[in-house]
């Protein structure tokens, strides 16, 4: 037992395992797919991420126990890297599950809680196998367990400043593509003089199943204004009753999966008698 916490390659091929197993769960092509006709594109890379995760874990894991004791701290190092990145891919797909809860399940988990239980669990689990990846990495750079594998403190300060580069530039990819996840809007953010029976339209990158939208004037943001929504894999519309309120400022808020985006427009003044 007390190897089986404090050896790294261990750690790893239940972790690779893991990844592989789980993404295919919401890889949409595979007959065991527990989203049933939700086929959001980012789902699926995400699936197949953690399959190519898993497949590159088992890889590492069988180099490393075929290594010299140089190599061995380089891929623990590499290891640590690729289980900080595995955890942090957990975290949309666990604010996905809190908000949408366990209805994209039911088709085969009735009870809606039991399906949201369940997905949290796959989600806490990979979370729990990284975290024990890491430390068991971490154990043994200490030379704790074997005096050869200790990382001089040159190296860890250089491999520390790289993880920290790398986490900037993930930080900055996702808010750049939180930022053009949206292709199209009309009217256009800012627009003025806008129609009083305008269709709002809202176009995105990428295919979507999960989607909402939100239409307010500016000065009520408390309440709703009244119309028809409709929607699709790739955009929304929405259509008012009766027509806007002339010269007043719209609020559209549209979110798809973790991605939101919020833009205004003022429809055309009442014309004066």
């Amino acid at each position: 037992m007390e190897g089986l916490w404090k050896e790294p390659k261990r750690w790893m091929n239940l972790t690779g395992w893991s990844l592989i197993v789980i993404g295919t769960l919401f890889v949409p092509i595979m007959p065991w797919y527990i989203l049933g006709d939700v086929s959001e594109s980012e789902i699926g890379l995400w699936g197949v991420t953690a399959i190519g995760g898993g497949l590159a874990t088992l890889g590492g894991r069988g180099l490393y126990a075929r290594s010299s004791d140089a190599v061995q701290r380089g891929l623990l190092l590499l290891c640590i890297l690729g289980m900080l990145f595995v955890m942090l891919a957990q975290l949309p797909a666990l604010f996905s599950w809190f908000i949408y809860g366990g209805a994209f399940v039911k088709h085969w988990m009735p009870w809606e809680p039991a399906g949201f239980g369940i997905g949290v669990a796959l989600h806490v689990g990979l979370i729990a196998l990284s975290a024990m990846t890491i430390f068991t990495a971490v154990y043994a750079l200490t030379g704790r367990r074997r005096r050869e594998l200790r990382m001089p403190a040159r190296q860890l300060a250089v491999y520390v400043t790289v993880l920290l580069v790398a986490a900037g530039g993930l930080w900055s990819w996702d808010r750049y593509a939180g930022s053009h996840w949206i292709a199209h809007t009309y009217p256009a953010d800012g627009a003025v003089d806008v129609p009083l029976d305008a269709q709002v339209e809202v176009v995105w990158q990428g295919v979507r199943d999960s989607m909402g939208m939100k239409v307010r004037y500016a000065d009520q943001s408390n309440q709703a204004v009244p119309g028809i929504t409709g929607g699709s894999m790739s955009g929304m519309t929405f259509r008012p009753e009766g027509g806007f309120a002339p010269g007043c400022q719209v609020q559209i808020t549209v979110d798809a999966g973790r991605r939101a985006h919020t833009f205004t427009f003022t429809t055309r003044a009442k014309p004066q008698p």
